[in-house]
């Protein structure tokens, strides 16, 4: 019954995970909207340049 228990919690965890993932792509994506409002720019543009730059800093970190 442990081993049970055990999978419900790691499954209870990475849905809770998964969850605030989506959270927190929805708060990206409100922030680059609010960025291509205020300056005048291409939603796509700025969801495009967002990109480049996470991948350059997620390969440096």
């Amino acid at each position: 019954m442990k081993f049970i228990y055990e999978k419900s919690e790691d499954d209870m965890l990475y849905k809770h995970a998964m969850k605030r993932i989506t959270e927190l792509v929805e708060e990206v994506f409100q922030i680059c909207d609010e960025v291509a409002d205020e300056n005048q720019y291409e939603r796509e543009w700025v969801l495009d340049r967002f990109r480049e730059q996470f991948s350059k800093a997620k390969r440096t970190r």
